[in-house]
């Protein structure tokens, strides 16, 4: 059954702002080249003191897995998992909306600012900035890491598309696109050496990473007289290729290589937005599996405040809506994204941002179970647009209008002692 829950922004706290040292930058030399369900509001958490980071909910039972619980399971199980701020990167001149972390790695981070600039750092002790990529005009409007981290791919509202090594910060490839911006991109989910741009216009190009060339072209399908722009993309592990357009419909694509060069990418589906509401979509995340959604599952944030996560079926291609959460309507898109490395508990953890502020964390649960404010973390001090998680869900990364990135790490509990005596003492 799905839910529809809404979070109403918390009150500000007026705090002087900390004083953060800007990094020296760094900076690289490029080369030239429905039905409607009932609201279920959630009591925001107080705001924290001053000082504090983060502010804790009433610790809840997550759920336990399929199989039977082991004792260091059924510990973790028993509160939510808490995060404290870890570091604060203040060196973008303006607001930074997009930011991932690496494959595989809980310290690399890169973000785009709305200036066009791109930001490498790494959150490993101590936290510093690495590069500072300078080649896009326009806002940057989407990054993409390569599986094994070591390229990093972003466009801009400007038309275009950079290719980066993300170790040195040298300009692998870059390309314009002459028919107007570029909102996505993306690697190619069987070829990495294949790059993926979403444009303004609706069409999704494939490019030769080595040689630039074009090598296929799709078309994102409207109604007669629509026009629609490619927002957000986001790779299957079934060799698949899910497209979001600018009025919150989704393309599914059949992205599978022919002779093991050209890619195919016949649309294989037009799935139109839950309860028919179209709005502009915020971002767009795929996971293989959830234990939420019983199978490969779909989570879409739009613009308008809603977050839809829906199951994706095969033959017949179709979505199933599991949960859908509003959000406090904001003047700016508000990333979300769902904290990986859950797939077995009945409970997942959604992060998003708000004008409030504040990383809200909830809860999403099975069994028409409603969803809860785990915790609202608090070091923002302009409304905060962009979230993402490591790979292992260890560290979470939130940005704000005022181009400030925080990571988050997550505090680990440390297990009950038998001994009285030693109880308050860590662990060593």
């Amino acid at each position: 059954m799905k839910q529809v829950w809404t979070i109403k922004p918390a009150a500000q706290v007026d705090r002087p702002r900390s004083s953060f040292k800007k990094e020296q930058s760094l900076r690289a030399q490029p080369d030239l080249q429905d039905q409607p369900g009932e609201d279920i509001e959630l009591a925001c958490l107080p705001a924290s003191p001053v000082g504090a980071q983060e502010a804790h909910a009433t610790p809840q039972l997550f759920g336990g897995a399929q199989m039977a619980p082991t004792a260091a399971d059924a510990q973790q199980a028993a509160s939510p998992p808490a995060y404290v701020h870890c570091h604060s990167f203040d060196v973008a001149r303006c607001a930074v909306s997009v930011l991932k972390f690496a494959p595989g790695s809980a310290d690399r981070l890169a973000w785009g600012a709305d200036d066009g600039a791109v930001y490498l750092a790494t959150a490993e002790q101590p936290p510093r900035l690495l590069q500072v990529l300078e080649r896009h005009r326009g806002k940057v409007s989407d990054l993409a890491w390569s599986p094994d981290g070591a390229t990093l791919l972003t466009c801009s509202q400007d038309g275009t598309a950079c290719l980066w090594e993300a170790g040195c910060g040298r300009l692998v490839r870059g390309v314009h696109n002459l028919s107007g911006p570029l909102g996505c991109c993306a690697f190619h989910p069987v070829n990495p050496n294949l790059l993926l741009l979403g444009t303004a216009a609706g069409e999704l190009l494939t490019l030769n990473a080595s040689t630039g060339h074009l090598v296929a072209k799709a078309e994102l399908q409207a109604a007669p007289m629509a026009r629609v722009g490619a927002c957000s993309l986001a790779p299957s592990d079934r060799g698949q290729l899910l497209a979001a357009d600018s009025r919150g419909c989704l393309h599914l694509f059949d992205a599978s290589l022919h002779g093991g060069a050209a890619p195919r990418m016949a649309l294989l589906a037009h799935l139109p937005p839950s309860r028919n509401r179209f709005h502009e979509p915020a971002c767009l995340e795929y996971a293989a599996h959830s234990g939420l959604a019983g199978g490969a599952a779909v989570l879409l944030v739009l613009s308008s405040g809603e977050v839809v996560l829906s199951r994706l079926h095969q033959k017949p291609y179709r979505l199933e809506a599991v949960q859908e959460v509003r959000t406090a309507p904001a003047s700016a898109k508000v990333r979300a994204s769902l904290r990986p490395g859950y797939a077995a508990r009945q409970q997942a953890v959604l992060a998003t941002g708000g004008e409030d502020c504040r990383v809200h964390l909830v809860g999403l649960s099975q069994a028409g179970e409603a969803p809860r404010l785990l915790a609202a973390l608090t070091h923002h001090h302009a409304p905060v647009l962009g979230v993402a998680w490591s790979w292992c869900g260890s560290r979470l990364a939130s940005s704000d209008m005022k181009g400030v990135v925080v990571v988050w790490r997550e505090e680990t509990a440390q297990p009950a002692s038998d001994d009285p005596a030693a109880d308050g003492l860590a662990a060593p």
